[in-house]
């Protein structure tokens, strides 16, 4: 596990830190306005690729732990055709809605897109993660934020394009991401044809549907202070809680590679009814170990962040601050969040993410007169916190019940 942990952990950092650089290099080049459109771009991507899979992406190592090759290869069919049809539906949507945003047509038309190519990636990081293959998983993701940064440069500095450069780099990186995957280690793609199986629809519907109802409230934990600072002040106040976003969800790195490694071995413990040996653990060394990392990212952010973006960006640190230790508090909710997934208790995980987001709402609206800007950071870190102490509290009960303790 230490080993596959450290692979995740390599390419992560590595991965972060030259998303990073571009999003020091995308500061200087392009004004706060283009940056604040750009956030509000992620906000909506954040999203798109849920409905696609009609938030079943769970399912994916799920029944990579129970089903058989073969029975997971019929799985994968449906899933892929399935994930397909909302796409086309996602598209038509989002083309009809385009009219509306004249001067931001290209973003509508590109979301569905990008959307689809995101959903293919996400099926195929999830049999590597489950599989153990995480030097595969690491370069994949490593390939898709250089190449992404390239374009980044070339559309911005070589054809002087503006936030638009940002979108398509990202579009054209994701589809030479699963072209790439295709070609070597995405056999299910390889061996992939359509199959329309109404019950296993039905199957992704029950499952998704708690979760889709639950998929508003994330976006309200995760993406809904770029769009209130927008409504609250401008959009060059989006741009710089953009960036100050961006470096605080450097921490989220540290929790995706975590989440990589500790999940295979998580299922695995739950499906044999030993998941309260290591539950414990994993949720006190991982909550000191992040919780720390975010203190250092936020507490030393005062010290960088008028370094490296400039003055006009110096509020960001403030920002920085509690949107790190947001995501830190999110880490710790993942590590139980686990169980709750695992044994799908899908309507449980919705309503503790609700009460999360209208936590999240109230303390935001409430501070605004008073911290401003800063103040959606604060609801989201509030939030967050939470939800790791509601995800724990329900875990344990779960595996009292499911381990019969």
């Amino acid at each position: 596990m230490l080993k596959k942990a450290a692979n995740y952990l390599s390419f992560s950092i590595l991965s972060a830190i030259i998303g990073f650089l571009a999003v020091i290099y995308m500061s200087r080049v392009i004004s706060q306005e283009e940056m604040g459109v750009i956030g509000l771009f992620m906000g909506a991507l954040y999203i798109a690729p849920e409905l696609i899979a009609f938030s079943t992406t769970g399912l994916i190592a799920i029944n990579k732990v129970k089903l058989e090759k073969v029975q997971f290869l019929y799985f994968a069919r449906s899933y892929i055709t399935f994930g397909f049809l909302n796409f086309v539906l996602l598209f038509i949507s989002s083309i009809a809605i385009s009219f509306l945003f004249e001067g931001y047509w290209v973003i509508f038309v590109v979301i569905p897109i990008i959307s689809f190519f995101m959903f293919l990636i996400s099926f195929h990081y999830s049999e590597l993660i489950q599989d153990g293959h995480s030097i595969s998983y690491g370069l994949y993701n490593l390939f898709n934020v250089v190449i992404t940064t390239l374009l980044t440069l070339f559309f911005l500095s070589g054809l002087s394009l503006d936030w638009d450069g940002r979108i398509f780099a990202m579009l054209i990186s994701q589809i030479l991401v699963v072209m790439l995957m295709h070609r070597k280690t995405f056999k299910t793609l390889k061996l992939f044809k359509v199959s329309i199986n109404k019950i296993q629809f039905k199957k992704f519907i029950v499952f998704g549907f708690p979760l889709l109802l639950a998929l508003g409230a994330g976006w309200i934990l995760n993406q809904i202070d770029s769009y209130m600072v927008l409504y609250f002040f401008t959009l060059k106040d989006v741009g710089v809680y953009t960036v100050a976003y961006s470096v605080g969800a450097a921490v989220n790195t540290i929790n995706q590679a975590a989440t990589n490694a500790i999940m295979p071995m998580l299922y695995n413990a739950l499906e044999k009814k030993e998941g309260h040996k290591i539950i414990k653990k994993i949720n006190l060394y991982y909550s000191t170990l992040i919780i720390l990392i975010s203190l250092i990212v936020g507490v030393g952010s005062y010290w960088y962040i008028p370094i490296i973006f400039g003055d006009s960006y110096l509020q960001s640190a403030n920002i920085v601050f509690f949107i790190a230790l947001a995501f830190g508090f999110n880490g710790v909710y993942r590590t139980t969040g686990g169980v709750i997934a695992f044994y799908k208790k899908n309507n449980l995980q919705m309503k503790i993410v609700y009460l999360g987001a209208i936590v999240n709402v109230i303390f935001s609206l409430i501070f605004i007169p008073y911290f401003g800007i800063i103040s959606p950071a604060i609801g989201t870190m509030i939030a967050f916190m939470l939800l790791a102490y509601m995800s724990y509290l329900y875990s344990m009960r779960i595996l009292l019940k499911e381990e019969k303790l």
